[in-house]
């Protein structure tokens, strides 16, 4: 393979028909140039300049490669130079992995006018409710409640704190005495969510009690693990335990109860994270700060 620097030398030489006026574009000795145009034409076994010492030309064979060689240079200068676009201008394509509650109650609240805003930013989430490795993924960015965090990642918070709650329909409550203590759930049709859709593991209920978090493992007989759960709910399958922001118009309506609520927990709030605060585009700062709004 050739010296690519060698390369852009000769281009530049042959472009400022000078050794003098090359080195100093290029911020090199004449020395240094001379040095590399004798090895490259060594390597070459060819002649590409006719030089004396008040003029510098190209010889047929320096024409040739000039006139070949220029062109995709040029081409390769541009393509670097366009990278600015991502320091400079609001385009390009941010990914974001999160879950379901943070996108529905958080994020797309806050980037559907930031899109609109921006058309030429692409904007990819994909909603998943087990945490996943973003680095590996290829996501730039992702949104968690606060203390699923791994360490080394950096957080910025986009939400108040996240209080669940128990809830259940007024035509399921209708046909059942309402639980008054966690362990009367047992009696009761139970709407969850699986973790892990590979061993089937149904995601646990935590209550907060005399300063104590209590866990509770349902035997649902509905799981469902996106927005449908609300509708279920709606619909009468049974009771949920779900965030606030899901909810809390229905609770306004009265078209949801909240049952329990002195074992309600709260959460940390969500937060965005990336895995470095450095070299990041002017898109990526953009959408942060909009997230961050």
């Amino acid at each position: 393979m050739y010296n690519y620097n060698e390369l852009n030398y000769f281009i530049t030489i042959a472009e400022a028909k000078s050794f003098i006026g090359a080195a100093k574009s290029l911020g090199v000795s004449s020395s240094a140039l001379s040095h590399s145009m004798r090895n490259l034409e060594t390597r070459l076994n060819l002649r590409l300049f006719n030089r004396t010492t008040r003029s510098l030309s190209l010889t047929e064979a320096g024409e040739q490669l000039y006139k070949q060689l220029a062109p995709l240079f040029k081409q390769i200068n541009e393509e670097v130079n366009a990278l600015d676009d991502y320091l400079h201008t609001p385009s390009g394509t941010i990914r974001i992995n999160a879950s379901n509650i943070a996108i529905e109650n958080f994020i797309y609240p806050k980037l559907s006018q930031f899109s609109l805003r921006y058309p030429q930013i692409k904007i990819e989430i994909q909603c998943d409710n087990n945490l996943v490795d973003i680095v590996k993924e290829g996501f730039d960015m992702g949104c968690r409640i606060g203390n699923d965090l791994a360490k080394e990642m950096i957080a910025v918070k986009i939400s108040d704190p996240l209080r669940m709650v128990l809830v259940a329909s007024p035509d399921y409550l209708k046909q059942r005495n309402e639980p008054q203590q966690i362990s009367d759930l047992d009696e009761h049709l139970l709407i969850g969510k699986k973790v892990s859709t590979q061993y089937g593991i149904e995601s646990i209920w935590q209550f907060f009690d005399k300063g104590n978090t209590i866990e509770y493992h349902p035997a649902c007989h509905f799981s469902i693990n996106n927005h449908l759960r609300k509708q279920a709910t709606l619909d009468g399958l049974g009771i949920s335990w779900i965030g606030y922001p899901d909810v809390q118009h229905e609770l306004a309506s009265g078209q949801l109860i909240e049952l329990l609520s002195e074992y309600s927990i709260t959460y940390e709030p969500f937060y965005i994270y990336y895995p470095s605060r450095k070299g990041h585009s002017n898109v990526f700062k953009l959408v942060l700060d909009a997230l961050r709004g």
